[in-house]
């Protein structure tokens, strides 16, 4: 368990170096830009969902399929050319369909794109996608190998789009609204200034074009010394016969989660598609934890399961979804009562209408974080179609639910339950329903147990924190970004004294977190795994 910590951790707190900058970037861009800053980032985010739809095709459960093909010990140079030539394959054929939708929308049916996006940031985010999913062919071996390191150096290196970001923010805007230089340029950088001033909007889009392809780069380099062979025939239909029940999770999965912004988009403006996007953006703070584990979780079950270690499975469930509820609950409790000084110290006070939605999708980050190590599971001891019919009910469910709640007069429109928080309700809404069924299905294969009673102990403890926090900040007025981290600590001392009571925390968990936080352990880990051993790579 400590080394899958230990990998988990490091996911996290590169994850996390990344969100920080590019919260940085976003935070420059808000405060800068003021009031068109959710209108132009619900235009990017509008695209990116757009596409998103598309780039279903570019996957279709073979990301999971390589993973456990190469955890099984298959041959890897095979594996990675099998991989990479469904990859291009598929890549073209989704490039080839937005190309063909575009055409048919405007020459057959005559029609325009939505006020939410325009046309050429919807291609910008095209050649985007494109490089994110033959960047994969090199992420997801990393991860099928467990070399987590390799991973996660890959993804950093979009953090450049953070100084593009600046870059483009500072330049001003001179179209769609009249935003002056937030500096004085030099005169020979003045063509610069004025052309990203009057493509505001798409230069922005293009910074997360280079981001990606730096990231693509990078990746490449890493894998040079990976053996890639011919793709295999027979290895391919291997690949598709376990990718077929995961496809239908791959679509479900990728509408679930782009439907929202496409349906704000479509009933209210890039406005409120912004709003929605901006919160799910400070979202993944929360949700880099969970994500991390998963990622870690799902090729060390099919390893225990290629095994028939079935003990070591329930105790890796047990052992994450306790860590995973125990250190989430002071954040996601943090969010919640001080929405709008996150939400002002991480963009500007343009975004406070959008508070309650950040609440709302705080709570949905628990329940997911804690359905990750059920959805790992059932991947990894081959049992995929579950999480195929569970994601078909959530899918289902959050498409009714965008469907009624979202409309500005919609079902819920008279308590206020409407555009982003309507999307963010049903969002949660499908969340639980998710959650309980991957439970109790768990408890059926291999006898794990409904509902712990960590978890509520967790929730009492963070309630109890809410409390504390709450009525001490009741009578500041203006909440600054050094008072939310002197709160945070002070929440946190609660929370952990709470648990300590209620006998949920003890000197066996401290030493586990002290132990997992050592630099050097970490360090000589990622040593380990980035020395390049050529002869054990051609060996494999």
């Amino acid at each position: 368990m400590s080394l899958i910590a230990r990998k988990s951790l490091l996911i996290t707190v590169s994850k996390v170096i990344a969100q920080f900058v590019g919260w940085i970037g976003l935070a420059v861009l808000a405060k800068l830009w003021g009031g068109f800053a959710p209108e132009a980032i619900g235009i990017i985010g509008f695209a990116m969902s757009f596409i998103a739809m598309f780039d279903l095709i570019a996957d279709l459960g073979f990301y999971q399929a390589h993973i456990k093909k190469v955890s099984e010990g298959k041959d890897l140079g095979t594996c990675i050319g099998t991989f990479a030539a469904i990859k291009i394959l598929l890549t073209s054929l989704m490039v080839g369909v937005v190309l063909l939708s575009i055409f048919i929308w405007k020459n057959v049916f005559h029609n325009e794109f939505y006020d939410a996006t325009t046309e050429s940031v919807v291609f910008v985010m095209l050649i985007y996608f494109v490089l994110a999913d033959l960047t994969q062919i090199a992420t997801v071996t990393f991860e099928a190998k467990k070399e987590i390191a390799k991973r996660e150096l890959t993804y950093i290196f979009e953090s450049i789009k953070t100084p593009m970001m600046i870059l483009v923010a500072v330049a001003g805007v001179g179209t769609l609204a009249t935003i002056q230089p937030a500096i004085q340029w030099p005169d020979f950088l003045g063509p610069l200034q004025k052309f990203l001033a009057s493509h505001a909007v798409g230069s922005l889009a293009m910074t997360y074009v280079f981001a990606i392809l730096a990231s693509f780069v990078v990746g490449l380099w890493l894998l040079r010394k990976y053996p890639i062979k011919k793709p295999r025939w027979g290895l391919g239909k291997e690949y598709t016969a376990f990718a077929l029940p995961i496809m239908l999770i791959s679509v479900i999965g990728v509408i679930s989660v782009n439907i929202d912004k496409i349906m704000l988009g479509f009933f209210w403006t890039s406005t409120e598609v912004g709003y929605f996007f901006s919160m799910q953006q400070i979202m993944q703070m929360l949700m880099i934890l969970h994500v991390a584990v998963g990622t870690v979780l799902f090729p060390t079950f099919s390893e225990y399961h290629t095994k028939n270690d079935f003990q070591k499975i329930m105790e890796a469930v047990c052992m994450s979804e306790r860590y995973i509820s125990m250190v989430m609950v002071p954040p996601v409790v943090v969010f919640i009562v001080f929405a709008n000084p996150v939400i002002g110290t991480v963009l500007s006070n343009a975004f406070y209408p959008a508070a309650s939605t950040l609440i709302v999708l705080s709570i949905y980050v628990y329940i997911l974080s804690l359905t990750r190590p059920c959805f790992a599971l059932t991947s990894g001891i081959n049992k995929p179609i579950i999480g195929a019919k569970i994601g078909s009910v959530m899918c289902i469910i959050n498409i009714v639910l965008n469907f009624l709640l979202i409309p500005k007069d919609g079902l819920l429109s008279s308590f206020g339950i409407n555009g982003p928080l309507g999307a963010a309700v049903a969002t949660v809404t499908a969340g639980f329903v998710g959650f309980f069924w991957f439970k109790f299905t768990v408890k059926k294969l291999i006898g794990v147990k409904m509902v712990y009673s960590h978890i509520p102990r967790h929730i009492i403890a963070g309630f109890v924190m809410a409390l504390a926090l709450y009525f001490l900040s009741y009578s500041i007025l203006t909440i600054r970004w050094y008072l939310l981290i002197v709160f945070a600590f002070i929440g946190l001392a609660v929370y952990l004294g709470v648990l300590y009571v209620l006998k949920e925390f003890n000197k066996k968990d401290l030493t586990f977190f002290l132990n997992l936080l050592q630099p050097k352990e970490m360090l000589n880990y990622i040593k380990s795994e980035l020395k390049e051993e050529k002869e054990s790579l051609e060996k494999k």
